[in-house]
C-alpha cells in the first residue's frame, strides 16, 4: 500500500516539474526551462567551445491581432506559430515561448549560413499561414534577430544581442532576418 503511494506521488511530483517548465497555452518550452538550458548549454561551451546560436523571434503587430479580433485570436495565433515552430524545427533545437508573443530557439552545432537559411525559411511559412478571423483573412509576420555565442559572452550578453538583432529587424521594417 505504501508502496503504491509512493510511487503515485512520484508520478504527480514528475508531472509537476514538467508543468512546471512548459507554458500552458503553447504546449512549448516555457522561460524557466529556456534559463535552465540556456545556462546549460553556456557551462558546455566554455567548457569546450562548440557552434551555438541564440535566436529571438517575435510576432510583428501581434497586439493589433488582439485589439481587433480579441485575445481568443491572439491565443490561436500563438498556438498556430507554436506548432509551425516545432513541425518545422529540427528536432534537436530548443524551442520555447519566452513570454508575450516572443520565442526563442538555441541551436547546437549550426554554422552562421545553415542557421540564417533555416531562419529565413521559417520565417516565409509563418508568413504564408492562412490565417482567418471574422472573415478576415490576415497576414501574420515574424521579424527574428539571431546570434553566435563568443568566448567573452555571458548568457545575459549574448541574449541581449540576438535581442539587438532582433530589434534592427523591427527597424528595418520587420518580416526579416537580422544576425549580429
Amino acid at each position: 500500500q505504501l508502496e503504491k503511494q509512493s510511487e503515485c506521488f512520484e508520478k504527480r511530483l514528475q508531472e509537476t516539474q514538467t508543468k512546471s517548465m512548459q507554458d500552458a497555452l503553447t504546449k512549448l518550452n516555457n522561460r524557466a526551462a529556456f534559463d535552465e538550458y540556456f545556462s546549460k548549454q553556456m557551462v558546455r561551451y566554455h567548457h569546450d567551445a562548440f557552434d551555438l546560436a541564440i535566436v529571438v523571434l517575435d510576432l510583428d503587430d501581434f497586439k493589433r491581432i488582439n485589439d481587433t479580433y480579441g485575445h481568443a485570436a491572439g491565443d490561436k495565433t500563438l498556438q498556430v506559430i507554436a506548432n509551425t515552430l516545432t513541425k518545422h524545427i529540427a528536432k534537436n533545437v530548443f524551442i520555447g515561448r519566452y513570454g508575450g508573443e516572443e520565442f526563442v530557439l538555441i541551436f547546437n552545432n549550426v554554422k552562421k549560413q545553415k542557421l540564417l537559411t533555416e531562419l529565413n525559411s521559417i520565417r516565409k511559412k509563418i508568413s504564408i499561414l492562412p490565417f482567418k478571423f471574422k472573415n478576415n483573412k490576415v497576414s501574420i509576420t515574424m521579424s527574428i534577430g539571431a546570434t553566435h555565442v563568443k568566448k567573452e559572452d555571458n548568457i545575459h550578453i549574448a541574449f541581449e544581442r540576438a535581442d539587438k538583432a532582433l530589434y534592427q529587424a523591427k527597424e528595418l521594417g520587420k518580416n526579416r532576418v537580422v544576425y549580429l
